[in-house]
């Protein structure tokens, strides 16, 4: 069995209460469940990395085991967390800094070229906006050898945005990794850029933009599969266009069709999740709605056709978690009552930034109340034991990079 800590504060979000009856929403309970955290990448103020913004999992070395890379906005940093070992995922981590740029805002593992090994791209908001390929250094060269990577970037003036998401996609066919890219603020948009192919690939130049919609605050790019379809979804944030946006993917140029808003229209949507909460084979939408709402949404016969709320999770109570930023659907659980993991930002004075939730409203905090300001999140079985962990990172409170490992010990 592993071990449990307990922790004795008055506020500590570990403590198992039961909290107020909230007009309209029923009886919340708040459980006890603690998850040990476990520093992949800490935050080092010497070392120039702080501001951990976002972590995303790739395999850079083909060991077939989950590597990290994150954008460390206020430190101006790329680094990618390569995974010790099967069993080590407890251990410190090996990491490297393939990049330096400022106010990187997220960042992706991606093979653009073809060569059989990863690459990373970053999105810089601030006063850089913009897109950088980080290029791993050819066989036979270590890819450990931070001096071998080399950066180049998107100049283009009309690529000079607050970008925020990235996703690698293989858009036209051609068997490339195109990218799609989201951004904020005055100019903002959805664009899609296509990948010259391999010879051109590292000649940021040579890559064409195709500008697929104007955004307000681009939070979420993702891919969803209906049948045979697929289509991009994207949640916007802010302005007149919020809302989750799908727009399909066609079989020929231009390759996509035009967005169309499908769900939460004027709400302040920040990171989404697809997974199938109803057990019918189709991906539902789960969406965190900033301040304190997860919203759950179904399709219909037609996915570009508005989406059908579905029961949401009672409202986060303020005087225990901060406001919601990112939700994720655990995998392989019960259909009839999934278990969400989410995160949240302003988890200050003693209120906890990561918990577990059920649609019946039992909230359990996972993290303690250390952490301020935490990004996205993803279940994945780090310590090999059968279970999944959860991953993340916290960019105020100096946590990094960090997960948290579920006590359940595999099964």
């Amino acid at each position: 069995m592993k071990r449990r800590h307990f922790r004795n504060r008055p506020l500590d979000c570990g403590i198992a209460i039961l909290l107020a009856l909230f007009p309209g929403n029923g009886a919340l309970s708040l459980a006890q469940e603690t998850w040990t955290r476990h520093a992949i990448d800490p935050a080092d103020p010497l070392a120039h990395r702080t501001g951990a913004d976002g972590a995303r999992t790739g395999d850079l070395n083909g060991d077939g085991l989950p590597d990290l890379v994150t954008g460390w906005e206020e430190g101006g940093k790329v680094r990618v967390a390569l995974h010790p070992g099967p069993g080590k995922g407890r251990e410190p981590w090996p990491v490297l800094t393939v990049g330096k740029v400022r106010s990187p805002e997220d960042a992706i593992l991606a093979d653009l070229d073809g060569d059989g090994r990863p690459d990373v791209v970053s999105a810089c908001e601030g006063k850089e906006r913009r897109l950088h390929m980080h290029w791993a250094p050819p066989a036979p060269a270590p890819l450990t050898y931070e001096s071998a990577w080399t950066t180049r970037t998107f100049d283009a003036p009309s690529l000079q945005q607050w970008w925020m998401q990235l996703l690698a996609r293989d858009l036209d066919g051609d068997g490339d990794l195109d990218l799609i890219a989201g951004s904020k603020n005055a100019g903002a948009s959805v664009t899609w850029l296509e990948n010259p192919g391999a010879t051109d690939a590292r000649d940021p130049a040579r890559w064409k933009a195709h500008r697929l919609a104007g955004a307000g605050w681009i939070m979420t790019l993702a891919v969803l599969r209906s049948g045979p379809h697929g289509y991009l979804v994207y949640s916007d944030r802010k302005g007149d266009g919020s809302g989750i946006w799908l727009a399909p993917f066609l079989p020929a140029a231009p390759w996509i069709g035009a967005p169309v808003r499908i769900a939460a229209a004027g709400e302040e949507v920040m990171f989404l999740d697809l997974a199938d909460l109803t057990g019918d084979g189709r991906a539902e939408i789960v969406a965190a709605l900033r301040p304190a709402t997860i919203a759950l949404y179904e399709s219909g016969a037609d996915p570009l056709a508005p989406w059908t709320p579905l029961p949401s999770l009672p409202p986060l109570p303020w005087n225990r978690f901060g406001t919601v930023k990112a939700v994720a659907a655990a995998p392989g659980e019960d259909p009839r009552s999934p278990r969400f993991a989410i995160t949240c930002e302003n988890a200050d004075e003693g209120r906890c930034g990561i918990l577990l939730a059920d649609r019946e409203g039992t909230w359990i905090p996972v993290g303690g109340s250390e952490g301020v300001k935490f990004d996205r999140v993803e279940w994945i079985d780090l310590d090999g034991d059968g279970d999944f962990d959860l991953v993340t990172c916290e960019e105020r409170d100096g946590l990094g990079v960090v997960w948290y490992e579920n006590p359940a010990g595999g099964g």
